[in-house]
């Protein structure tokens, strides 16, 4: 435990010092100390290490919100308790007694050991968790008005998949972080929550016409795409945005942009509970007369279950059938193969990367980064690895088209992929094929 970690002297080392971080905590803020001045534990061999003191209001996301900053700033958490004390303050914020007294409020106590870091690193580090716990504060205290504007935007698109969708993410399904109105002109009000923080738009402003025009060229809402931005809050992840069209008459004055990021439940959930990736699945099905019990139709709604609903439901229907159509056949018949999308706007890349597990590494999935970099002409936002049970591995990648980057050629670039997990052996074969040296000259490379 913490506590048997710590032992007697450094526990009480620990708590003098989460006590002088305590003394004086105002509401609406959070109380932070850092320090790296002495050996801890020094008893016991010494041990170099930055301590944290963070004291907070109790709400949700603390401590992963602070392990997520700790995590960007390339540091290791050692040790960290957390406990939730009852305290009474007078009106300045100074500590006037612990326990459950008249007046006494829940505050969370957050001690942490790290890995030592310079001035500079501290310094950094301290505005980047003042920042971090600012997010985590304003999406908390916002949550219900977040919740009552999304289920205006569910009744404003009445019946059908896109306010069902917007009901099926009310119902747990979506962690509801910031929401806001943007005019035509770009300028947002009525902001909440992790919207509040204008100079970190969750939509850049160049944008906001692309988003009208998408809408007034019939499309109907909501328009679900990824923010350029990471959230602060919970995990560190590009936030999720779903955009409903604000209309008077039949004019369309504002966007209303919810941001939020999907719980757990909702990414593990059956593909035929989530409105649009349910209509997906039925299209899908009826185009190709699939029997409901048999194996084509299991393996559709295997490979709508493993792709990422985030993703797919970013995703124009004909994108999406696109890749589940290549999921569901490479459950079948496993290879390297590899799928570009783009968004809504086109201001992301969406690169899929199917390959063998034994194929992939640190260096293959650089290489992969780089050549669908240098053929987008894009930056990489970000990547993340699943295994299969088919063997195997999925890489994903995700690029900003904003800055002159484009749509590259898919078919090009999965046979780039493919010369590269060929492998030395099968590529000099293909080679001596190709050269017209036959089966004899196949048969020395095997030699070779």
């Amino acid at each position: 435990s913490d506590r048997e970690a710590l032992g007697a002297g450094a526990l009480d080392a620990a708590a003098a010092f989460v006590a002088e971080a305590a003394a004086v905590h105002k509401d609406g803020e959070t109380a932070i100390l850092l320090d790296s001045s002495d050996d801890l534990r020094s008893g016991e061999g010494g041990v170099r290490r930055l301590r944290l003191a963070i004291i907070n209001a109790d709400m949700p996301f603390l401590v992963d919100s602070i392990g997520n900053c700790l995590s960007e700033a390339g540091l290791v958490i050692h040790l960290l308790a957390h406990p939730l004390l009852s305290v009474r303050r007078d009106g300045e914020g100074r500590l006037e007694a612990i326990g459950d007294t008249d007046g006494a409020a829940r505050e969370s106590f957050i001690y942490i050991e790290t890995d030592r870091i310079d001035a500079k690193g501290r310094q950094a580090l301290g505005k980047a968790l003042e920042l971090t716990l600012a997010h985590v504060r304003a999406a908390v205290a916002h949550w219900r008005a977040m919740v009552e504007a999304m289920n205006a935007d569910a009744n404003r698109l009445g019946a059908g998949e896109g306010g069902d969708l917007l009901r099926w993410l009310q119902k747990g399904n979506l962690t509801q972080l910031g929401h806001e109105l943007r005019a035509r002109d770009g300028k947002a009000s009525r902001a909440k929550g992790i919207c509040t923080f204008a100079d970190e738009p969750v939509l850049a402003e160049g944008r906001i016409a692309a988003a009208f025009a998408w809408f007034e060229a019939g499309n109907a809402g909501p328009l679900t795409l990824k923010s350029n931005r990471f959230s602060r809050v919970h995990r560190n992840v590009l936030i999720d945005l779903f955009i409903v069209p604000v209309r008077e008459g039949d004019t369309i004055v504002a966007l209303s942009v919810h941001a939020g990021l999907w719980t757990s439940a909702a990414l593990a959930a059956k593909p035929d509970e989530i409105p649009s990736l349910r209509d997906t699945l039925s299209s899908l099905m009826a185009r190709f007369g699939y029997n409901p019990g048999g194996h084509a139709a299991k393996s559709m709604v295997h490979a709508l279950t493993t792709l990422p609903h985030d993703l797919m439901l970013a995703f124009q229907p004909a994108d999406r059938e696109r890749v589940t159509l290549t999921a569901m056949s490479l459950a079948d018949r496993p290879r390297p193969k590899l799928e570009l999308v783009a968004d809504a706007l086109g201001r992301h890349l969406f690169a899929f990367v199917w390959m063998m597990r034994d194929d992939l590494s640190a260096n293959r999935r650089e290489a992969i980064g780089t050549m669908l970099m240098q053929a987008a002409n894009s930056a990489l936002l970000g990547w993340s690895i699943a295994l299969e049970e088919s063997g195997l591995a999925l890489v994903r990648f995700t690029f900003d088209l904003r800055d002159g980057g484009h749509l590259p050629d898919a078919d090009a670039l999965d046979n780039q992929l493919e010369q590269m997990l060929r492998g030395w052996l099968p590529a000099v074969e293909q080679g001596l094929t190709d050269l017209g040296e036959g089966v004899r000259d196949v048969a020395v490379a095997a030699d070779g």
